[in-house]
C-alpha cells in the first residue's frame, strides 16, 4: 500500500515532467496526473486518520 509520502513523490514527479514537457497536450497530462495523485494523497492521509481515531 503506498504511503502519503510515496504518493507526493509521484505527484512532483509528474509536475517536473509537465515542467519539462514540450507540447501543450503533453503537460497538461502530467499536470492531470500530478493533481490525481494529490487527490490520492489527500484521501490516503484522512482515512489513516480515521482508522486512528477508530481504535
Amino acid at each position: 500500500m503506498p504511503t502519503t509520502e510515496s504518493l507526493l513523490e509521484r505527484a512532483r514527479m509528474f509536475e517536473e515532467r509537465a515542467d519539462r514537457a514540450a507540447d501543450p497536450i503533453t503537460r497538461q497530462h502530467y499536470r492531470q496526473m500530478a493533481a490525481h495523485y494529490r487527490a490520492l494523497s489527500v484521501e490516503h492521509a484522512h482515512a489513516g486518520r480515521e482508522i486512528e481515531t477508530a481504535h
